[in-house]
């Protein structure tokens, strides 16, 4: 378990990282040219071999008299669902971590995703098979646009559909409208890209955000300077095209995927991990 927390004006951010692991860039889209170009990639976003650094981790914050969680654990299943006994030990030990960091999952009041990917911690695969919400009080959000083109492609058997399905045959998932004030100092940006219905949540005023939580428009943040990425995103252009302009004010950026710290800003000509403007607990 590692703890991370970012303090804004209006609201602290708790990133509770379950795990940091290497994948080969190829995965990413990223090529050598790539890791060239970054020379602050080591020691914090890859192994400076050929393997980039990615977390599976959650984002917290407690705004309004409500807790919040952000993209749970999303495109894990390969690792964290691989298998029934996989879900069953990863589910149990990711809830333990929260708890003991002081999130047990039962205090969520909302879960707010960028958009879906897989089930990640939204599900709780319960021992007959069937699907619960992981956090049983959270009403869970997504953008209106991804709920609409979830609900019109036709339903599989694969584990995301079954999962996502279940969810809402509970009547707990609900929609973000874009530029809709989630809580206060939170408000949801829907800009596809990676996927139509993607959504970029801002911390801070709409017209000025402190910091932006970017979901898979940069899965590392390698792809800060890889421009046009066809291997993640369905509109290559629109993606480099948004993250440009997103850098381009040297906000702080979150990264559900990356690795601890999990978050930083660009300065200078390369992204610097933490926050290196301010002194945070």
């Amino acid at each position: 378990m590692n703890i991370q927390r970012l303090a804004l004006d209006s609201v602290t951010l708790t990133r509770v990282g379950y795990s940091d692991v290497t994948l080969p860039r190829e995965r990413l889209g990223l090529g050598a040219d790539d890791f060239a170009r970054a020379p602050w990639r080591s020691p914090l976003w890859t192994d400076d071999g050929e393997n980039v650094r990615v977390g599976a981790a959650v984002w917290f914050a407690d705004v309004d008299g409500r807790r919040i969680a952000f993209d749970p654990f999303q495109t894990a299943d390969r690792v964290l669902r691989a298998d029934r006994a996989a879900e069953e030990f990863h589910q149990t030990a990711i809830a333990g971590i929260l708890a003991e960091a002081g999130f047990p999952r039962e205090s969520v009041d909302l879960v707010v995703l960028t958009h879906i990917e897989g089930v990640g911690m939204v599900g709780w695969r319960n021992a007959d098979g069937s699907w619960s919400p992981f956090f049983p009080s959270a009403r869970v959000l997504l953008s209106d646009v991804e709920m609409r083109l979830f609900l019109a492609a036709p339903k599989s058997d694969d584990i995301q559909s079954e999962a996502w399905h279940a969810l809402i045959e509970l009547g707990v998932v609900g929609t973000y409208a874009d530029h809709e004030h989630i809580a206060s100092g939170v408000s949801a940006d829907i800009r596809g890209a990676h996927g139509p219905g993607h959504a970029l949540l801002h911390f801070g005023t709409a017209d000025a955000p402190r910091a932006s939580f970017i979901g898979h428009l940069a899965v590392s943040p390698l792809h800060l300077i890889s421009g046009e990425c066809a291997a993640l995103q369905e509109d290559p252009a629109a993606a480099w095209a948004l993250l440009q302009r997103t850098v381009a004010d040297a906000r702080l950026l979150i990264g559900p995927l990356w690795p601890t710290p999990g978050y930083g800003r660009w300065e200078n000509g390369a992204f610097v991990a933490g926050n290196p403007r301010a002194d945070h607990g």
